[in-house]
């Protein structure tokens, strides 16, 4: 065995067929970069290229790389020879412009006229040059940089002809390197598909023969795939409206299709877009840090390092230069996969179910929708960091499920991490997003989530402070119904908020009084002193006019509402249950509360998801003297019909428990019921019908209905015709 240096040697071996055969064997054991993946790092890349050049007239029929599983083929990496062997000339031509300045150019005593910092606009670092793609790519944006500088008509006559040789010089080498088979095969490999445009992946592609099994042939078949696609919608997300977000609808498939990619205006414009990230990634120094940061810190340092790099080398506008720092600062932490799915408002839940799995998404609009996105083992190790590293808790054999809330300006989600030995498959990810999109009492009408008589209803009991409880599975729209509600209630209201995970909306914007209380959850109440069936206790001394107490949870949650409503408080709270008597089973059999207490609880509502449209399904209320006859503790006032699509409405309203109990204490006669229900009626048809008004004129208006129905009817009446009016609504 013959050392060529410390990392590399030369060893013989006899092949099946009986030759004798010579491999350049590359050592990785004494690299800092030994733990990280080899076609990932740009480090290791550069290694093999190095040595490659290095060894390049000596002969061998494969190279092994230690943290490579396989040999590879050195009649494949020819290609890579020949760029090579036109290296000594791709240099001297470069280096022949920057003496442009100081032989051909008039003024060279003075400041370039044409290029800012002539020395730093074509400065190259000498490691550029043995990566022919990575070249190839830098003379692509010079030649673009000349091209533009070109364009804009300020080059002066007397500069035109160090312009023009410096202008040839880079067309003759971009000119050259297009005839390269390495750069043919790259050109080519950029076009298969937009993810994979990343000089890592090419490497990988080039030099990796597993890969072009377990990558390309997806591609087909996803191109295939493209010609049964329908597309639904397109939208922009992200700062710059950096990403595009298309679903698809997908040939005898109840899966939409969910595909985000960067949006820019042209193929050339991304090619060059990526091409600037990964010139700046390269180039982009990982900061030591000898405290946590939290992720946007880590976002905006990256930017800023990013724009600093741009800026010394390429002349663009503010707004792109803005847009490549920051998707270079999202690379750089390794998000670009995730980041869009998290920052996507229209998403609810984001589900990985094992390794070998690809990520699956709840939408809004959409409901279950597939991705191509799948993360490698590496990625999955990074996510584990990542969550280990901003929860502070263990992740580990005695230890295998984790869940934590990361809030930040980009996004507001609870993570949940499953691995062995409780996940079979030893790893699983659940994200819940908790900032998603406000959904109105508008967005509900007009989703057939509920109808204007129902709404009409609710709204006139929210004003009187009827206790409101919406029950259902999970992912049936509960938490974003009492929200819907919450945002309906009177301006002048003083409302505490009690949550295990802050679900609830922030109203400040819209003036509202909310003082919000988070407290220990299920997982960690180990004070109990902080535990959220304490803290609703102490809601008696605190002077709500509503209470929010989110999902309860627990027996003793259950016990401290029931104690909150006796004393008379009321507000709004979600449960899970299956229907209304499973619900009435859960309190009286599983958390011990008596009968008699249920009739504190005032509404209950029932919501159910029929594949992806969720709707409230009845509006109930407890009545004990119906049991007698029933057999159940409650009755319907609305329950939905699937045969016609509607909902019937059970019993009058004015007839209901709810009703009778309020025309105790306010003067309520059924003519002044029925007014002040008409005048709501007409409103949230109305809102049903017309274009979605934005969340803060539709919270104002509210406001205005709230002050003028506790003033006449008249007065409401009068309110609501000029404000049609005002619109010119006939309706």
């Amino acid at each position: 065995m013959m050392k060529v240096n410390k990392k590399v040697s030369f060893q013989q071996r006899t092949n099946l067929e009986g030759k004798h055969e010579r491999i350049l064997r590359i050592s990785c054991k004494d690299c800092s970069n030994v733990n990280e993946s080899f076609f990932k790092n740009h480090i290791c890349i550069s290694c093999l290229l190095k040595n490659l050049i290095e060894n390049k007239n000596k002969k061998f029929h494969s190279i092994s790389v230690e943290k490579l599983d396989s040999l590879i083929n050195a009649k494949e990496i020819e290609p890579l020879f020949e760029y090579f062997k036109n290296l000594k000339k791709f240099k001297k031509l470069y280096n022949g412009i920057k003496e442009v300045k100081s032989t051909i150019c008039k003024f060279k005593e003075f400041k370039c006229k044409v290029f800012h910092d002539f020395s730093r606009f074509f400065r190259v670092d000498e490691d550029l040059y043995y990566n022919p793609i990575q070249f190839y790519i830098f003379i692509k944006i010079k030649e673009k940089e000349l091209q533009k500088n070109e364009n804009n008509g300020k080059i002066q006559t007397s500069c035109r002809r160090c312009f023009h040789h410096i202008n040839k010089t880079i067309k003759g080498i971009l000119s050259s390197l297009k005839q390269l088979e390495i750069i043919k095969k790259f050109d080519e490999f950029q076009t298969t598909d937009d993810n994979l445009q990343e000089i890592s992946s090419f490497y990988e592609f080039f030099l990796s023969k597993d890969y072009k099994w377990n990558k390309i042939k997806p591609l087909i078949e996803k191109r295939e795939l493209k010609e049964n696609r329908e597309l639904l919608e397109s939208y922009q997300i992200g700062e710059y409206s950096l990403f595009q977000v298309s679903i698809y609808n997908v040939l005898d498939e109840p899966e939409k299709k969910y595909h985000v990619n960067l949006l820019l205006r042209s193929e050339s414009e991304k090619a060059f877009f990526i091409m600037v990230a990964e010139d700046t990634l390269q180039n982009l120094n990982v900061t030591k840090l000898d405290t946590i940061v939290s992720l946007e810190d880590l976002i905006e340092l990256y930017k800023q390092k990013s724009l600093n790099l741009i800026n010394s080398k390429f002349n663009l506008l503010e707004e792109e230069k803005n847009k490549i720092a920051y998707y270079t600062s999202i690379k750089r932490l390794n998000l670009e996969k995730i980041f869009p799915l998290l920052i996507d408002d229209f998403i609810e839940e984001i589900f990985l179910d094992s390794p070998k799995d690809f990520i699956y998404i709840n939408h809004q609009k959409y409901g279950r929708c597939r991705t191509e996105i799948k993360f490698t083992s590496e990625e999955i190790e990074r996510v584990k960091t990542f969550i280990r590293l901003y929860s502070g808790l263990r992740l580990d054999f005695l230890n295998p499920s984790i869940k934590h809330v990361i809030k930040n300006k980009y996004f507001y989600c609870r993570f949940a991490i499953d691995i062995g030995p409780v996940n079979f498959n030893d790893f699983s990810l659940d994200i819940r997003k908790l900032n998603r999109n406000i959904f109105t009492i508008q967005d509900l009408l007009k989703n057939n989530t509920l109808n204007p008589l129902m709404a009409s209803f609710l709204y006139f009991c929210i004003l009187r402070r009827i206790n409101i409880t919406v029950t259902g599975e999970t992912d049936t729209g509960k938490t974003t119904l009492i929200n819907a509600l919450d945002l309906l209630t009177p301006k002048e209201f003083r409302k505490i908020y009690i949550e295990n995970v802050i679900e609830s909306l922030n109203q400040f914007e819209f003036n509202k009084h909310q003082l919000k209380y988070k407290v220990d959850s299920l997982d960690d109440s180990i004070n109990r002193m902080h535990s959220k069936s304490n803290q609703i206790k102490t809601l008696l001394h605190r002077t709500p006019d509503l209470i929010y107490l989110g999902e309860i949870l627990t027996k003793e949650e259950a016990e401290a509402m029931f104690h909150c409503l006796a004393a008379g408080l009321r507000g709004f709270q979600t449960i899970h249950s299956n229907d209304i008597d499973s619900l009435i089973n859960r309190f009286l059999y599983h958390f011990k509360i008596d009968q008699s207490c249920l009739n504190d609880l005032n509404l209950i509502l029932l919501m159910k998801k029929e594949f992806n449209k969720r709707r409230v399904v009845s509006i109930n209320e407890i009545d004990l003297n119906n049991s007698l006859n029933s057999k159940k503790a409650y009755k319907a006032i609305f329950n939905y019909n699937p045969e016609n699509h509607s909902w019937d409405n059970m019993i009058s309203i004015y007839k209901t428990n709810t009703i009778k109990k309020l025309k105790i204490y306010e003067d309520l006669s059924v003519e002044k019921f029925n007014a002040i229900i008409e005048i709501y009626y007409d409103i949230f048809k109305c809102l049903s019908e017309i274009d979605k008004i934005n969340n803060e004129g539709l919270i104002s208006f509210f406001h205005k209905v709230s002050y003028y129905s506790m003033n006449s009817i008249a007065t409401l009446e009068h309110f609501w015709v000029k404000w049609k009016k005002m619109r010119g609504l006939n309706l």
